[in-house]
């Protein structure tokens, strides 16, 4: 197929902050979140991975069932979906206290 391009599972991420991106921290990129496969540094590009089941920093505050729709802010995940960019589907529950969560990528 002459226009195939990727599979998707992966995206450029342009660190145009000062500090490093570094392995395995989520990037909000619009309204899609990737993990940064390799560190970043200010002003380079790198890959983030767009697919996937990953672990990720949840707001200890919430009790996240399994399924749920999940949300990034602030490099936590959480429920509330204000100012926040949709991550994915908990892959399987969380509860309060806990401080990670199982979260499929942009499904």
């Amino acid at each position: 197929m002459k226009n195939y391009v990727q599979d998707g599972s992966t995206i450029p991420v342009t660190n145009a902050g000062t500090e490093v991106i570094t392995s395995g921290s989520p990037v909000a990129l619009g309204d899609l979140v990737a993990i940064a496969i390799t560190d970043i540094q200010p002003g380079e590009t790198g890959d983030g991975m767009t697919r996937g089941v990953v672990t990720l920093s949840k707001l200890p505050a919430d009790n996240i069932a399994q399924g749920k729709t999940v949300y990034l802010k602030d490099g936590k995940i959480q429920l509330a979906s204000a100012d926040a960019t949709q991550a994915g589907k908990a892959w399987e529950g969380a509860a309060a206290n806990s401080t990670s969560v199982l979260v499929r990528l942009n499904g």
